[in-house]
């Protein structure tokens, strides 16, 4: 066996009962380069596994996307309850306003370039990804999350969840204007429109 190949088997170890780390590297891969031309080995090299241990993990292509894009909206329910600028809103609109300013990172942004390159997929029936598990974590999943937090507020569950539909297809809306445009004053203009459907 190759010196080469035996690094890379070593560097495995690291990973080996630690999954959550390894789907961090992943994810942060996945977000730098998308999904469209992704191919197992060369994300197996870029975080220093081996391609046998890309397969145990996630078994395909379609498996590790599928895990990057359920990871991505767990990681961001995880900051709902541990992120400073988040965890002392008083308020949904509150929230919804400390949300928007984390999403127009651009570090965050590359969520939703892969969001609608995962979408145009869909649309073209380019199946990276299984269909209802892509709607369930990109759409349904985020829907109950903003829905939950204004039946806090009082609304009922009915209003909740198409308050809560309405409101998460502005903002993907406004976040596709602002891939193209990167035109913050107008948008940031256009979201607080957005915020009055949350007021009770």
């Amino acid at each position: 066996m190759s010196t080469d190949r035996k690094k890379v088997d070593g560097r495995a170890v690291r990973y080996q009962d630690r999954r959550p780390k390894l789907l961090d590297a992943v994810t942060q891969y996945v977000l730098d380069h998308g999904a469209a031309e992704l191919s197992l080995r060369p994300v197996a090299v870029a975080v220093g596994v081996t391609h046998a241990t890309l397969l145990r993990h996630f078994s395909t292509k379609e498996g590790l996307i599928s895990a990057v894009a359920q990871h991505i909206r767990e990681s961001f329910e995880h900051d709902l309850t541990t992120d400073p600028q988040l965890t002392t809103a008083e308020s949904s609109i509150e929230l919804a306003r400390a949300v928007w300013r984390k999403l127009c990172n651009p570090h965050q942004r590359r969520q939703f370039a892969l969001l609608f390159e995962l979408a145009s997929n869909r649309s073209r029936n380019r199946n990276t990804v299984d269909p209802h598990q892509l709607s369930e974590s990109m759409v349904g999943k985020w829907v109950a999350m903003i829905a939950e937090q204004l039946q806090a507020d009082g609304w009922t569950k009915d209003q909740a969840i198409l308050r809560a539909t309405l409101f998460l297809a502005q903002i993907r809306g406004l976040q596709l204007d602002l891939l193209l445009t990167n035109d913050h004053v107008r948008l940031d203009a256009a979201f607080e429109i957005s915020l009055e459907q949350l007021h009770h």
